[in-house]
Parts: structure tokens; C-alpha cells; sequence
């Protein structure tokens, strides 16, 4: 299967890009027929699909056409498949038809660029730009410019349990002006948490959600912890050291960085950080030694953001191994570390772009013990209290 060929529309330019993070593993595992998601106000639940992806309803078009996206903080674009999509990675999901909109229309880039190719971890995506009516819940409307696949590929594509995808990183991510999905956000007014928000809380047992303009207080079981965004791309930002039971190892010298991904399941790392991490926490094949095995955490100025066992291993009849796995950025977003899936569903993620920064927050999930939620977040050893509260972004 190949981009290449393909016509272009009279006298437009096509934009090309690489996604580095979103697909980064293989999506066969993500079969579902699950069933569409519920809409909430503000607020959109997602469904768990295999405890890997999520996912949540939208509209575009006048009428409404429904889509199922995954929401992702990794990459920058809105990608749904165009009615002219015949191949195989499309066949499965909703198709755009711009013909039956009364409010579409074709746009180009400050570049005049009309169609894009993007490559991904794994697959490609070709198509063209449109604007019309955007519709997140029942009444967050607003008009956006997005990318109508005419060409998927079959892998990872077919298999996904979602239509498309919304991109919801900085604007270096995007295929233009006018193109950022947050930027269209913080640019609206009228949202009840604010127009520079919004947040994830993710569940394996509960419906997750996605809330746009702010947070729901009640999901949080912590204050928040913020940090300031340090690259504009991915939403980046930087870790002063690693700890085991809150104790620095010096592992970082100040200049590790992590990604906040909600489009990924996975856990990552550099490769030196992770065969490191992996000869230090030294866990058995056998699982013998799983049950004194250290939390595992990122440290934010003396505040400790903390992983268990079973969000860092692998575990089954099978053994034990390290599941963070080995992925190398190169600079300048480079090196970092990922934080997908086993992360998001032990902290509510709040994103800022007014600041920028993101605030984390233990989630509060329904039967969770009180007290052992609370120690996920902690103060460095030594430094004594508990972690701070923090009701803005830091400066």
C-alpha cells in the first residue's frame, strides 16, 4: 500500500508528517464491537476497549455525522475517513461526506496546502482538508478544520475499534493555522470550567471520561500537582530525578522529560533510563520477589508522582517481566519518556494551555481504598509533610 500516486486537488500543495507516538504498537489487539459512547454535557464519556484505548463520540457536519475518536494529547490533527474511502483500512468505520453538509467546505493551509500524508508508528493516512461544524457532546459546537482520509492503511486501521482520531496537542503538531483543536478551544468562551481546560479520567471498571473547560472536583482524591509544559509539541514536561519509595536515584540530573500521551497504552522510556530501571527494581521471572518490589516514581520539584508493581510489570501465570517499554525520541522532543495508559488511570490529567501545564491528581475510582490512593502521591523522602496543594498553574 503506498501514498504515493495519488491526485491531488488543482493547484494544492500536500502537507507531510510523522506521528512518532500514536500506533507505536500494533492495534490488532483493540478488536471490540463495542457499543457507542453516552454524552454527558460537557463532560464525554468514553468506553474501555481491552483496557488499551478509549474512546468517545463527536459530530461534524450539518446535519450531524456521528464519529467514535480516540482523543489524543500525542498528536495534532482531526482524522476521520472521507465517504470516498474505499480501501480496506476505512471499510469498518463512519465516513465524512462533505457532499451532504450544508456547512463544509475544502480549505487550505497558510502554506497552500490542501491534502496530507501521514505516516505513524505503524500505517499512513492520506486526505484532504475541510472546515464544518464540529460537535463535542450536546453543546460544545464550534467550527473546525480537519483531514478527510481518502486512504487508511489496513494496519493499523481496520482493526481499530474507533472511526478516527482528535488530536488534542500544541499546534507544532497540526497541519497549520487554524487546524489546532486546543487552540479552537481556548479561543471560545462560555465553557463553565474555563475555555483553556480540560482533563482525563481514565477507569478500567467505570465509565472514563474527557471533560472540556476544566475538571469535576469529584473525580480528584489529591490535590493537584502542576507542572509547566517545557516543549510546545507533545504536552512535555520535565522530572527532576526517579525514585523507589520516594527516594531519589539520580538517575535524571534534572533533565529527564515525560510526554502525557492519552493516545498510547503503553509505558516508555529511553532505552539506557529503561534497562537501568529494569536491573535496579531486579524482579523475578518467577514472581517471587513481586510482592517487595519498590513504588515506582517521578519526582516534580520534592513532590513524588508514584507507580505500583502492577502498573510497571507484567504479570501472569507465565512470570513476571518490566512492561515500561524502550522507545528513543530523538532531540530536540527527545529523550523522553512516555506516559500512556497505566499511568492516566492512576492520576486525573488536567491540561492548561493558557500557562501551558499539566496538573496531576490521584483519580478517586469507585471501591479504591481512601488512604493507599493517597500515597500515590508523596513527598520526596526526607523532605518531609505530605504533597502539596496547588490550586493554579505554576508560573
Amino acid at each position: 500500500w503506498t501514498l504515493r500516486g495519488r491526485r491531488q486537488r488543482q493547484g494544492s500543495r500536500v502537507a507531510r508528517r510523522h506521528e512518532t507516538l500514536l500506533f507505536a504498537r500494533t492495534a490488532a489487539k483493540h478488536r471490540s464491537s463495542a457499543q457507542a459512547a453516552a454524552k454527558m454535557g460537557m463532560v464525554e464519556q468514553m468506553k474501555l476497549v481491552h483496557k488499551t484505548a478509549y474512546w468517545g463520540q463527536m459530530s461534524l457536519g450539518t446535519p450531524p455525522q456521528p464519529f467514535k475518536v480516540i482523543f489524543d494529547t500525542g498528536s495534532g490533527n482531526l482524522i476521520v475517513p472521507a465517504a470516498g474511502c474505499t480501501v480496506p483500512g476505512c471499510a469498518p468505520h463512519k465516513k465524512y461526506d462533505s457532499k451532504a453538509s450544508t456547512t463544509s467546505s475544502f480549505v487550505t493551509n497558510e502554506k497552500g496546502e490542501g491534502s496530507s500524508e501521514i505516516t505513524f508508528g505503524t500505517g499512513q493516512v492520506s486526505g484532504d482538508f475541510y472546515k464544518d461544524k464540529l460537535c463535542i457532546g450536546d453543546n460544545l459546537c464550534f467550527d473546525a478544520n480537519f483531514i478527510a482520509a481518502n486512504k487508511m492503511s489496513t494496519e493499523p486501521f481496520r482493526e481499530i475499534p474507533f472511526d478516527g482520531i482528535m488530536g488534542l496537542g500544541f499546534k507544532d503538531l497540526s497541519m497549520g493555522n487554524g487546524f489546532n483543536i486546543v487552540d479552537d478551544l481556548s479561543s471560545m468562551a462560555g465553557l463553565p470550567g474555563g475555555n483553556s481546560q480540560f482533563s482525563f479520567f481514565v477507569s478500567d471498571g467505570e465509565d472514563s471520561e474527557v471533560t472540556f473547560g476544566g475538571y469535576r472536583p469529584e473525580r480528584l482524591a489529591s490535590d493537584i500537582v502542576w507542572a509547566p509544559v517545557k516543549v510546545e509539541s507533545w504536552w512535555q514536561v520535565a522530572i527532576d530525578d526517579i525514585t523507589f519509595n520516594n527516594e531519589p536515584k539520580n538517575l535524571c540530573n534534572g533533565a529527564c522529560q515525560v510526554a502525557v500521551d492519552t493516545g498510547t497504552s503503553m509505558l516508555a522510556g529511553p532505552s539506557d533510563l529503561v534497562d537501568k530501571l529494569s536491573s535496579m527494581v531486579d524482579a523475578k521471572d518467577d514472581c517471587s520477589n513481586f510482592d517487595e518490589l519498590p513504588t515506582l516514581g517521578f519526582q516534580i520539584g520534592d513532590t513524588v508522582l508514584n507507580l505500583r508493581p502492577e502498573d510497571y510489570m507484567d504479570k501472569s501465570s507465565s512470570g513476571c517481566s518490566f512492561s515500561i517499554m524502550s522507545l528513543d525520541v530523538p532531540p530536540p522532543k527527545g529523550p523522553v519518556f512516555i506516559f500512556g495508559d497505566p499511568f492516566l488511570r492512576r492520576f486525573v490529567t488536567i491540561y492548561d494551555r493558557s500557562k501551558p501545564a499539566v496538573g496531576f491528581a490521584v483519580a478517586r475510582h469507585s471501591g479504591a481504598d481512601a488512604a493507599a490512593a493517597a500515597s500515590l502521591i508523596s513527598k520526596v523522602r526526607g523532605s518531609g509533610g505530605s504533597a502539596p496543594a496547588s490550586s493554579s498553574p505554576a508560573e
